[in-house]
């Protein structure tokens, strides 16, 4: 059976992504996992540890979770469990993630302001960029439907991507979404803008020819691309975001993805990337 791995530090931002990754899991029919490492950041009101190396302490609170959220997960035949491990948290949730064989990651992030007092937040990057699997990410502040029946699909001139197409219309046909194309032209060169467009145009030929119904495609350019992409997906309310992330297997590789790093401080709604290997 599939498997969902959520990693917790006990922040609110981490609870409200294991809401969310129980209603994948459902959805997705697949086991549910919550990965818990050292804990050094501030805990959601109650589920606060005096003793960061009492590790009994974060067994009664992981066995509550469990307790809490057992009836919101009805996997027929599936089991939602915790996993403790020690270490550096990307590389343990990474480890955890491979170990299991994960469908995905739902993990928090805490954008641009507040990662430093938390774990969850200071290594969604490291994560995003090395895992083997999509890593679907979501701040506290996100207003979304988790039935993510609205997603869209950025799409650029290079081919990686569209290499990320076959598993955003897996979760398209998962959750019955509708899919706004939105092509990002940074450079006014005409040559690039055709080929921007004939990727949209294959992808949309491909989504169609699976049953997903695309809604509209369009073009945005200019050098504030990142910000006009983000005006338009608050635009049309979208649910989710899909990125195709280049996994270099370097922890220092996401210094050198901006848009991701945008995306996932700035968008309104969650970003669900999908490692391509470079």
């Amino acid at each position: 059976m599939k498997k969902i791995i959520v990693p917790i530090d006990f922040s609110e931002t981490s609870l409200s992504a294991l809401k969310t990754g129980i209603v994948i899991a459902n959805k997705l029919n697949a086991e549910l996992r919550i990965v818990y490492v050292d804990p050094t950041g501030r805990h959601a009101r109650g589920f606060e540890i005096l003793d960061d190396d009492n590790k009994s302490d974060a067994q009664k609170l992981l066995d509550n979770l469990l307790l809490e959220n057992r009836q919101a997960y009805y996997v027929s035949g599936g089991k939602m469990d915790y996993k403790i491990r020690s270490g550096i948290v990307a590389d343990e949730i990474i480890g955890q993630s491979k170990y299991d064989d994960a469908a995905m990651i739902v993990m928090g992030s805490h954008g641009v302001s507040g990662i430093t007092k938390s774990w969850i937040g200071g290594n969604a990057y490291r994560v995003i960029c090395n895992a083997p699997c999509p890593v679907l990410v979501i701040r506290e502040d996100m207003k979304y439907d988790s039935n993510f029946g609205r997603i869209v699909v950025p799409i650029e001139m290079n081919k990686s991507s569209r290499y990320k197409i076959p598993v955003v219309g897996g979760v398209c046909k998962l959750f019955k979404a509708k899919v706004t194309l939105i092509g990002i032209r940074r450079s006014g060169i005409a040559s690039i803008l055709q080929r921007i467009t004939n990727n949209i145009h294959q992808v949309e030929k491909f989504l169609t020819s699976y049953g997903i119904e695309v809604a509209k495609t369009t073009v945005i350019s200019g050098n504030d691309a990142n910000e006009k992409f983000l005006e338009a997906v608050q635009c049309e309310d979208a649910d989710m975001i899909t990125l195709d992330v280049t996994n270099m297997g370097n922890f220092f590789m996401d210094r050198f993805q901006p848009f991701l790093i945008s995306l996932v401080n700035n968008a309104k709604c969650p970003v669900l990337a999908i490692p391509i290997k470079a």
